[in-house]
């Protein structure tokens, strides 16, 4: 993926932003970096400095969104581009869904009922969200959502044209944190139709009601 430096897309213009917030600023930053190293395809996201605070990092911003207005042309696996960015502002960190790394998202008490049913060498990374929910991160390929996820378990799958927090960001002063972190598993990512395959079966569903891949 290449990276761009038009000050329209991205805001890798703004001047450094000194003192805040200290440690969670390092931490986010660190995390952003190795994330790029291993080519996960990352971008800047609106951040708050207090809790239930302004939304900052981006003109008329309500909420956690892009920092940039053309956010699929403002992201980056580059490891010093991400720490230029993150050195400047303590941005919230998000995940460009679509080009390598996509997601699953199910109810956190069905996702923890299926973590349970993994084989060692299918666990991927998995992160907990502050909306009771968890993100099951898979490789990026054309696996639809299978139709007893979405028919019973208010699944999602996050593939191109989305974006995602990714742990260390926060929303209101809640963090996104890993349950399973990416190292934990040698930045190994799961094929979406073996990840579906254990969220069905967590269901109490046969494997068999799934929809089939697309020719």
């Amino acid at each position: 993926m290449n990276d761009h430096t038009d000050t329209d897309r991205q805001p890798t213009t703004a001047p450094p932003l000194p003192g805040i917030p200290g440690l969670a600023w390092t931490q986010i930053r660190t995390t952003a970096v190795e994330l790029t190293r291993h080519d996960w395809p990352v971008l800047p996201g609106t951040y708050q400095l207090a809790v239930h605070g302004a939304w900052l990092g981006k003109s008329s911003s309500v909420g956690l969104e892009p920092a940039a207005n053309l956010w699929p042309l403002g992201t980056t696996t580059d490891p010093e581009v991400a720490m230029d960015w993150w050195t400047r502002r303590p941005y919230s960190l998000l995940l460009a869904c679509g080009t390598r790394v996509n997601a699953v998202e199910v109810p956190a008490e069905h996702g923890q009922r299926a973590l349970v049913r993994f084989q060692r060498a299918e666990r991927g990374p998995v992160a907990a969200t502050p909306f009771s929910s968890l993100l099951f991160f898979v490789r990026r390929d054309d696996e639809p959502l299978w139709q007893d996820l979405a028919a019973h378990a208010h699944a999602q799958v996050h593939a191109s044209g989305a974006w995602l927090p990714l742990p260390p960001t926060t929303r209101e002063g809640v963090p996104y944190h890993w349950l399973v972190a990416p190292s934990s598993v040698g930045w190994t990512l799961p094929a979406s139709a073996d990840v579906q395959r254990a969220l069905t079966e967590a269901l109490g569903s046969p494997v068999g009601n799934a929809a089939p891949r697309p020719a």
